[in-house]
């Protein structure tokens, strides 16, 4: 089969190398883009978009190649094919990736009210350091007594609030 003269053969690799050139540039361009243009949280993703071309490109060219049916059929299955093959890695790996980009992000105001503990002593009248652990990791930052107390290393603490450095502003957490 031929459209407008080219060989679908021809087409189906040309969508496949494509594809590839794309992907290739999107991995190294892709964040300024989408931060440029302001695409990929709408209703067509690029990725999602350039991998349907690459598979149906790849899907083609091999069915062509391998099953004896016409090339309007072999279209078909492609396309059927790569729909298919497309939602399911969008469904099980860039939605679930993108949730899990959202749910590790987080403000420092969301800290305020944790229970963390002095990692380095904090003096009364000076700075130390707090760890809270959280469930992506372990969070340190500098902290001071919100009491003016010391708190000796080791001791449970409650971030009482955040200063315009950033500077934890704690109190011994006494546990009830």
């Amino acid at each position: 089969m031929e459209i407008a003269g080219i060989p679908i053969t021809t087409i189906y690799l040309t969508l496949l190398v494509v594809g590839v050139a794309l992907t290739i540039l999107y991995i190294f361009v892709g964040e300024v883009l989408e931060g440029i243009l302001d695409i990929g949280d709408g209703a067509i993703n690029p990725v999602t978009a350039i991998g349907f071309v690459t598979l149906l490109g790849g899907a083609g060219y091999i069915l062509e190649l391998v099953l004896p049916i016409s090339s309007g059929l072999v279209l078909g299955l492609a396309f059927i094919l790569s729909s298919i093959l497309i939602v399911l890695v969008n469904y099980f790996i860039i939605l679930p990736v993108k949730r899990s980009e959202k749910n590790m992000s987080f403000s420092i105001r969301d800290l305020i009210g944790r229970v963390g503990e002095v990692y380095t002593s904090v003096p009364a009248h000076g700075y130390g350091e707090v760890i809270i652990r959280r469930t992506h990791g372990t969070i340190s930052k500098p902290a001071k007594s919100f009491d003016d107390v010391p708190l000796p290393e080791g001791t449970k603490v409650l971030i009482v609030d955040i200063d315009e450095e950033g500077v934890f502003l704690v109190s011994e957490y006494e546990e009830e």
